[in-house]
């Protein structure tokens, strides 16, 4: 009771809530642009905020009813945005605090559009996961999710049989970049892609395979709506798309702009084995690629306080 008491001679009321953070409060407000029937949407929130010793980086995740635009052949699709990955407080517990003029925080937020099916009334809770684990990538890292990134996923986005087993990266077709009072913020979309979609980025380039599936509804379409049912890839949905992937390979080659690789020493009590011919041979080399590294170090989260992945490979190397 003395902490209510304390409550009422302090003329609080039992139910206030804190302000908005500033940060926060601006990223609202380029939603409710674009939303401004729905003030406050379904929200997957992090149970312990990353600033209290919690895993997940991301406070909040919005999900959103967006009804699609016929016109556009855009479906009607659950639109997810995050907050977290740029400075909503200002105060230094997340982020280190930078002027106005330079991006808050890693200076982007991220979004993701999933088709909505018939049946649904609520918006399913899995893409947020997804969400959560890029977002420690990107804190444990320190590396940016530009468009045009891709991220080499190895099994379906919600745990299913679906081919959609990778991702691409992409700006978002409706959020730009806003200005908020600790920098701007731009919204990079998640786009659910096909193996063969994947490979063609690799050899590539990102841009080029967005461009490819933004003319195609039923690959994304102008929004990049993800479908998981989608059984299809571009190459088979457009016997053009083919000649189109190649000729880009032809003329501009892969954006690739390096190798990542990361050395470690151990040991050994024998240095070198006997071969067959009667030569010497090495230990064997760990199998696994930079991208198995990357997949289980983005599920792992943020346990180790140290970055453990090589760099998402995008347009350009960033300096």
């Amino acid at each position: 009771m003395a902490d209510i008491d304390r409550l009422q001679c302090r003329n609080i009321p039992m139910n206030f809530l804190p302000p908005t953070p500033p940060g926060l409060e601006a990223l609202y407000l380029a939603c409710r642009r674009i939303y401004p029937d729905q003030p406050n949407p379904l929200q997957v929130a992090a149970l312990v905020k990353y600033w209290l010793g919690g895993p997940d980086p991301l406070d909040y995740i919005s999900m959103y009813a967006n009804p699609g635009d016929v016109e556009l052949d855009i479906p009607p699709h659950w639109h997810y945005i995050s907050f977290g990955l740029s400075d909503l407080h200002g105060d230094g517990r997340v982020h280190e605090v930078t002027g106005p003029e330079t991006p808050s925080g890693f200076g982007f937020e991220l979004t993701f559009r999933l088709r909505r099916e018939a049946s649904e009334t609520a918006p399913p809770t899995w893409p947020a996961t997804l969400m959560q684990s890029l977002a420690k990538y990107v804190f444990q890292s320190g590396n940016t999710l530009c468009a045009g990134d891709h991220v080499s996923w190895h099994c379906a986005l919600d745990n299913s049989e679906s081919r959609i087993q990778h991702i691409l990266m992409a700006a978002d077709a409706q959020l730009t970049t806003t200005t908020t009072p600790f920098g701007p913020v731009s919204f990079v979309q998640v786009v659910g892609i096909c193996k063969e979609e994947l490979l063609a980025a690799q050899r590539w380039n990102g841009p080029g395979v967005l461009d490819i599936l933004k003319r195609l509804p039923v690959a994304g379409g102008a929004w990049l709506v993800t479908d998981m049912r989608r059984g299809e890839n571009i190459l088979e949905l457009d016997p053009a798309a083919q000649e189109e992937v190649d000729r880009g390979i032809e003329e501009d080659g892969s954006n690739l702009s390096g190798v990542s690789a990361r050395c470690s020493w151990s040991e050994f009590n024998q240095l070198f084995t006997p071969g067959e011919s009667g030569g010497l041979t090495t230990p064997p080399l760990s199998p696994h690629s930079d991208s198995e590294q990357i997949q289980a170090a983005l599920k792992k989260g943020s346990l180790n306080t140290r970055p453990v992945l090589p760099p998402i490979k995008g347009q350009a190397e960033r300096h």
